[in-house]
């Protein structure tokens, strides 16, 4: 391993170490997303120790806003240290993550070169201490690194997101070598709330949601209302087919103190 990986993994051994936290020695071997529905036909939710792959659509595929609101929402169901891993550098909304319910304090953000990103997330999820690795790649899949990112969390237990800002699709009849595939874009339903600051009604944008891939097979898809992330499950709509690419909203770059390998 090179030196910058062995002083990155270092610093990263000392801040978990600060954070007095482990991994929940839980039973458990899935990660509930919050939508009962998804989790029901997962048998229970995303599976640890193992990897799950996801792609935004339209306007949000090169910022991955909602794909990682989804992943924070995931994890903030969680216990133990959560490893960013940005390839070149992160660009996170605080504010989405922060909703999602995820405590900053848990976080450790790295960012390392495109030559060494793989390698730092094989090494990152092999570590003790680390419950999930979130590896944010600007790249398109490749299956030789998802197999040994697979390999890596098998080892260990912890639970890799590949999270990837590129434009490759996320085809169903792709091959996919991840547990679970999935695509995260926006929907053309809205839900009306009651808002005094908006007037008496406010149109709020729903999310598409669909398994492109699942290890034990078939595919499926859910419409649902992002709006309760911190506190409340997500509240799920009648399934809908068709998409609109919307523009996001002002975004903060976040994670200006992250490690650098």
């Amino acid at each position: 391993m090179a030196s910058s990986h062995s002083d990155t993994l270092d610093l990263l051994r000392d801040r978990i170490a600060r954070m007095g936290s482990e991994p929940a020695r839980s039973v458990a071997q899935r990660l509930s997303t919050g939508v009962a529905e998804i989790d029901a036909r997962l048998g229970g939710g995303l599976e640890k120790g193992t990897v799950h792959e996801f792609f935004g659509a339209g306007s949000d595929r090169q910022v991955s806003a909602k794909p990682s609101r989804f992943v924070a929402a995931v994890l903030a169901r969680t216990t133990g240290a959560v490893i960013w891993i940005g390839e070149e550098h992160l660009d996170l909304c605080v504010a989405g993550v922060e909703q999602a319910g995820l405590n900053p304090g848990r976080l450790i953000c790295v960012t390392a070169t495109q030559a060494s990103f793989v390698d730092l997330c094989e090494a990152v999820l092999r570590e003790p201490g680390v419950a999930a690795v979130v590896a944010d790649s600007r790249a398109a899949p490749d299956l030789n690194a998802t197999r040994r990112l697979q390999l890596a969390a098998h080892e260990r237990g912890a639970t890799g997101f590949l999270l990837y800002r590129s434009t490759f699709l996320g085809s169903g009849t792709s091959r996919c070598l991840s547990a679970t595939r999935w695509k995260i874009a926006p929907s053309t339903t809205f839900s009306l709330r009651d808002n005094t600051a908006a007037g008496p009604y406010k149109a709020e944008e729903r999310w598409s949601i669909e398994m492109l891939s699942h290890h034990h097979g078939g595919v499926a898809g859910w419409v649902v209302d992002p709006a309760r992330y911190e506190t409340h499950p997500f509240s799920v709509a009648p399934q809908h087919a068709s998409h609109n690419d919307r523009r996001e909203t002002t975004r903060r770059s976040w994670w200006r103190s992250a490690l650098r390998a």
